[in-house]
């Protein structure tokens, strides 16, 4: 009997020492594909560490605002200024976005590089990216995609050309840092649903809050963590604890819009066109979105719509509805959610029109994980279970594929010329494009190329008043006044209340010696921003050579008061004075 019980004990043993490898093989392999999942993004993206700006936004976030950045003492003031980190000025010239995070990051970047290049903007984005594959492979696990599959289906998705801009333009870091805690928190959410345990209520509520200060899109994923628990949870019987939930949701929310309310002055700028209104004209970035995703060979820099963009997009929601409907892989309520995510993660960016722009890329990331996800349920369950070398063969030939696209488009961003040249040979119909392209040729003297560049912004939309200013100050440095005022005029019938139009008028006015007719524009620039130091001065310089000695100095003073490291204003106003003082003497 001793010798049976003992048998039996050994064989027990044996078994758990089995279960236990298996286990801890299981793990490895786990922690194996996580690697995976964060090195092979970061290495497709590695040679982006060697690029510069694009001068699309980030040399207004990050150039003119590198002393702010540079001192770290600034970290709390990132919490009550725009993500354009408009410090001074009026309520006006605030934007309507709110990236606290995002500031607090450049200022990172920063630090950690020793103020050294821009390598470390960029390295952060791609480090990110590496994170967010992680993140995303860990929720594949939990959905029971297989794992193998939801490694490479997953490498597929993050390495899409559509996604380019996320990683490769430094200003997408809102949108990364948004989707890292938005999945970070989502993954706590779904822990806290299936074991009951507080901590992960907490972590969720922590992560979401941190997520609401990267970007405003957060604000709707207390929708998708209820929808969610509808979705898979709702049989169980309600428990006090979702409460404790969404109080805490509340309470982080409140707190976020008291803080933004301090940075930009309100729910929205007047300057900004956020309206619900503006959904309606923006619902085709739905149909495009889709296209672009399935068919990323209609990625570009600076996107615009497109009628064939629109009518394949069309064609896959009608696909998606057939599917849905047709399809019995899961179950309905659960492609149901994950299209729902798309929807309600796609609402936030719709209510917002740039002036020029019809949409960005690099804010499809995280709606389209639904759409991604949706894919994934309805492929056959064979797929999944037996190694097919065809099937390994194809996504493999598509991974490839994408991942040298990436690497490829992701080329465009290497500097503003590049960036910008880019953006023209994919899109020819961007005005904005065409117009920053020849700030870029003025800059480098280049004036009747970039003159041409500003009549192609006018012929493709004759409505931008910046153009004219550019194209007007562009025939100023050729001496040609008159075509410059001309300009200037036609801007400032589309715009009558932009300061620098009639600065600039006021200076081509005076280079023709309508000295009244300048002080008229540069009283009207003033009127406009109390704040424009540069009107001030070339007020002074203009009543100089009316020889209102008084007056300049007057002007100098004011120019000074606004902007005390004024160079031109302080050793003006010196010469100035050194001429009436000898003027009295003589006297």
């Amino acid at each position: 009997m001793k010798k049976h019980n003992s048998k039996y004990r050994q064989q027990n043993k044996n078994i758990i020492k089995a279960n236990t490898f298996n286990i801890s093989k299981k793990k490895n392999w786990l922690i194996l594909y996580i690697i995976i999942s964060f090195l092979v993004p970061v290495l497709f993206y590695l040679q982006t560490i060697n690029f510069g700006l694009t001068r699309f936004d980030d040399d207004i976030i990050i150039s003119k605002n590198i002393s702010f950045l540079n001192d770290f003492k600034n970290a709390k003031k990132a919490f009550t200024t725009d993500a354009f980190i408009t410090t001074n000025g009026s309520l006006e010239k605030r934007c309507s976005f709110y990236r606290p995070l995002q500031t607090i990051s450049y200022m990172t970047d920063i630090h950690l590089s020793e103020k050294n290049g821009t390598w470390m903007f960029h390295l952060s984005n791609i480090l990110l990216l590496g994170l967010i594959t992680c993140l995303l492979f860990l929720l594949l696990r939990k959905l029971l995609i297989p794992t193998k599959f939801a490694l490479l289906s997953n490498l597929i998705f993050c390495l899409n050309p559509l996604f380019v801009s996320n990683v490769a333009w430094i200003p997408a870091r809102g949108d990364l840092l948004l989707i890292f805690f938005s999945l970070l928190s989502f993954l706590f959410f779904i822990e806290f649903l299936q074991k009951k345990n507080l901590l992960f209520l907490i972590l969720n509520w922590i992560t979401f809050t941190i997520a609401l200060f990267c970007k405003e899109t957060a604000a709707f994923l207390p929708l998708t963590f209820f929808l969610y628990y509808i979705t898979y949870f709702s049989k169980r019987s309600f428990d006090k604890i979702y409460l404790l939930n969404l109080a805490l949701y509340i309470v982080s929310v409140m707190f976020w819009l008291w803080l933004r309310n301090i940075a930009i002055g309100g729910i929205s700028n007047p300057n900004d066109k956020i309206s619900l209104i503006l959904i309606l004209g923006n619902l085709r970035t739905i149909p495009e979105s889709l296209t672009k995703f399935f068919l990323p060979v209609f990625s570009a820099p600076i996107p615009s719509y497109s009628i064939l963009k629109t009518f394949l997009g069309l064609v896959i929601i009608g696909l998606i509805i057939i599917i849905f409907i047709k399809n019995k892989m899961r179950s309905k309520k659960e492609k149901a959610f994950w299209l729902t995510w798309f929807l309600i993660l796609m609402f936030p960016p719709m209510i917002y029109k740039h002036p020029y722009i019809d949409y960005l890329d690099h804010r499809f990331f995280l709606p389209l994980i639904g759409v991604f996800i949706f894919v994934l349920f309805i492929i056959p369950k064979n797929w999944f279970e037996k190694t097919n070398i065809k099937r390994i063969l194809i996504l493999t030939c598509v991974f490839i594929t994408l991942g040298s696209l990436t690497v490829i488009n992701s080329r465009c961003y290497y500097n503003p010329m590049f960036f910008y040249n880019s953006a023209i040979s994919r899109n020819t119909n961007s005005a904005f494009a065409y117009n920053n392209r020849g700030l870029l040729k003025v800059e480098r003297n280049n004036l009747k190329d970039a003159i041409e560049d500003y009549n192609k912004a006018i012929e493709i939309n004759p409505k931008i008043a910046d153009v004219y200013v550019n194209r007007g100050l562009a025939k100023s440095y050729l001496k040609n006044y008159l075509g410059a005022i001309d300009d200037y005029n036609k801007s400032i019938a589309i715009n009558q209340n932009y300061a620098e139009t009639y600065n600039n008028k006021g200076i081509a006015l005076g280079s023709i010696n309508n000295l009244r007719e300048a002080i008229i524009n540069f009283n009207k620039a003033i009127e406009i921003n109390p704040d424009y130091s540069i009107a001030y001065l070339n007020r002074a310089i203009t009543k100089y050579n009316l020889k209102d000695l008084i007056g300049t100095i007057d002007d100098c003073d004011k120019a000074i008061k606004l902007n005390p490291n004024y160079t031109e204003a302080l050793n003006f106003k010196v010469q100035v004075q050194e001429e009436l003082r000898m003027n009295r003497n003589i006297k």
